[in-house]
């Protein structure tokens, strides 16, 4: 184990002791230090955000792009406290922060009799969710998740995403996992908006054809699994809101290659629409238009 990472992770702790002494249900006052920090001193990819929000907004002008950023790093600075402040979570935290907008959809999710994939993204506190969805809503769930550069500080995530009787599955390592769990009927969480190969399957993403992962889709349609679309979205009051959705791929027409793209294009069109509507709450750090 490196000295870098040893260095890392107690700052990340000390980080984590600070917020803690607020609280989940207050981070977001003891974020505006967290913003000042990444906005003003330590700007953390901003040359990517202001890149992807040009290609996003080419109509904004300076002045509007420079507001959007600082509204970019509070949303993530109100994200960062909150996760640093997840291994202490309640149930009652959960509820306090969480409300689900269609809970008839979730007797649904209950009803079935084979595992699914809730896609979700980087958006709001998805954190959260999986965290909400297993203490409040009685699913436990399995969450894709790709391991930090840090295994300290992955072995802490992993740790709070754990909790109320949550796994995680690593990526790069997951097929034969993911399988299993959807045998015994498991709720696979995935977190769709991360980059594709180069040469991968391309969609419509902001009027740019993105590079996407096929691989839910594929697993998906040669298990009949159904897929469900949901995002946890930040409201005024600083609590969040769940909105889910079935993507029915079951009517499609084509080959598999063509439901495969086509279930890919309602799920990065669906994103677009809220990022549209919330565009401070998706993490444009990302650099998704890399190629």
């Amino acid at each position: 184990m490196n000295l870098k990472n040893r260095v890392e992770y107690f700052v990340f702790i000390i980080f984590a002791a600070f917020f803690n002494l607020f609280g989940i249900r207050n981070a977001k006052t003891s974020a505006k230090l967290l913003h000042f920090i990444l906005y003003y001193i330590f700007p953390i990819r901003k040359d990517v955000i202001l890149k992807n929000i040009r290609i996003a907004f080419p109509s904004n002008n300076k002045e509007e792009n420079k507001k959007l950023i600082s509204k970019i790093y509070y949303s993530l600075s109100i994200t960062l406290a909150e996760v640093l402040c997840s291994q202490n979570i309640k149930k009652e935290d959960l509820d306090y922060l969480v409300k689900m907008n269609n809970p008839e959809i979730i007797d649904e999710l209950l009803q079935r009799k084979s595992g699914a994939f809730l896609i979700t993204a980087h958006f709001g506190n998805w954190e959260l969710s999986g965290l909400y969805f297993a203490a409040i809503m009685g699913i436990p769930m399995y969450g894709l998740a790709k391991p930090q550069r840090n295994n300290l500080v992955s072995d802490w995530l992993n740790k709070s995403r754990s909790q109320f009787g949550n796994s995680v599955i690593s990526l790069g390592v997951s097929i034969r996992e993911v399988y299993k769990a959807l045998k015994s009927n498991g709720i696979i969480g995935v977190v769709g908006d991360q980059r594709g190969p180069q040469e991968g399957l391309r969609v419509n993403f902001f009027n740019r054809q993105t590079s996407v992962y096929p691989g839910t889709a594929a697993i998906a349609l040669k298990n009949n699994t159904p897929i469900y679309f949901f995002l946890i979205i930040r409201n005024n009051s600083f609590k969040y809101n769940i909105i889910m959705e079935r993507i029915n791929y079951n009517n499609f027409e084509g080959n598999n290659d063509e439901k495969i793209r086509k279930i890919n294009e309602i799920y990065m069109s669906r994103l677009e629409y809220y990022i549209k509507k919330y565009p401070e709450q998706w993490f444009w750090m990302h650099n998704i238009w890399k190629y």
